[in-house]
């Protein structure tokens, strides 16, 4: 009887955690099947899906999540959310001579390609070098593919330095501009990927009449713009180049349209910076004609998840497809030296000749 009582305590306990947590079994239990869902799982879990949302334990599971946070230190991606800070509104006087107006975007630009900038040359890296990544949660996740991909090469050396829900617009809850300052002194970076700004989107206004998502002229982009200024300078006063990895399509129209017209403002502080990058990536993980897309598919024609159930950070799988199209470009400005080529190159060499 005893035995019993305990077991159905444990059921129930156990399904309990599994309703609040149940936004995030679509993910993971696709991530376990190469071509999606089987219809009838699929259904099972939708229903299920729809049957959370109806009952509003969305939020119960990031107080959850956030209550658990400390045990990751800090690095936890699903408590992006735990410290929704609120916008600063005294923004700083912008740099003279420096004009940081958002540009409309330009779908050619969108097309998930780094762009090229001719007027930026400068001397090929030589390993061995730090390689600084910085940003949100966002930046935290691509840190995991771009470490992954960086330890086939020779001498580059990875520093990951993210902070779950930071951005610029709050520098009272995480500065930006000393961190990055510190980390610039510290490890003496020849190469920083930036990707941060899910946070900061969701502060702008959008121009209801711009033809395509555009930030209002108003006083919290005004913020925004003099801060990005201030953080590219950093970089660029020590003549390291920084990569901007600009943020994905988002699953809500809102912070998508958002995101879209805060990539426009990054890229054109990018552009106006004597070091500064941006690679889009919004084709590169969006379905057809840019939507939204759990999953995609790869090369060989395989269904891929590469989102994650919150429809804001990308997956694992996401995250790899990003930085192979960063490796692409980062290539004309740094020498990638795959593991092993030296050896080989040195046992070819001493070969002896066979005679003839």
């Amino acid at each position: 009887m005893k035995g019993g009582r305990i077991i159905a305590i444990y059921a129930a306990a156990l399904a309990v955690g599994v309703l609040l947590q149940f936004d995030r079994i679509e993910p993971w239990l696709a991530g376990k099947f190469a071509d999606g869902l089987p219809e009838g799982l699929a259904a099972v879990v939708n229903a299920g899906e729809s049957l959370h949302s109806a009952m509003g334990l969305t939020g119960l599971g990031l107080a959850l999540d956030c209550s658990t946070s400390g045990m990751f230190g800090g690095t936890y991606k699903k408590t992006y959310r735990c410290h929704e800070a609120a916008l600063v509104d005294a923004a700083p006087p912008a740099p003279s001579g420096l004009s940081l107006a958002s540009a409309t975007l330009d779908a050619q630009a969108d097309s998930g390609t780094m762009e090229q900038q001719a007027a930026k040359a400068q001397p090929k890296l030589v390993p061995p070098c730090n390689v600084l990544v910085v940003g949100d949660s966002l930046a935290i996740t691509l840190a995991v593919s771009l470490e992954k991909a960086l330890k086939e090469f020779d001498g580059l050396t990875m520093i990951p330095k993210g902070k779950i829900a930071s951005g610029l617009q709050n520098p009272h809850y995480y500065n930006w501009e000393q961190a990055l300052r510190q980390f610039m002194a510290e490890y003496d970076p020849k190469l920083v990927v930036v990707m941060m700004g899910a946070n900061d989107a969701k502060y702008l206004s959008l121009d209801p009449e711009a033809p395509e998502p555009a930030a209002a002229a108003d006083k919290r982009r005004a913020a925004y713009e003099a801060r990005l200024a201030k953080f590219l300078s950093i970089m660029d006063e020590r003549g390291v180049t920084s990569y901007w990895i600009g943020l994905p399509v988002m699953g809500d129209q809102d912070l998508s349209d958002k995101s879209r017209a805060l990539n426009a403002i990054v890229r054109t502080a990018c552009q106006g910076s004597s070091h500064g990058r941006f690679l889009s990536t919004w084709e590169l993980l969006a379905g057809p004609q840019g939507s939204y897309a759990q999953h995609i598919q790869d090369a060989a024609g395989h269904r891929v998840r590469v989102r994650e159930g919150d429809k804001v950070h990308f997956s694992t799988a996401g995250g790899d497809i990003i930085v192979k199209a960063f490796l692409r470009d980062v290539e004309e400005l740094i020498e990638l030296r795959p593991k092993g080529a030296k050896q080989v190159a040195q046992a070819a060499h001493a070969a002896p000749v066979s005679p003839q």
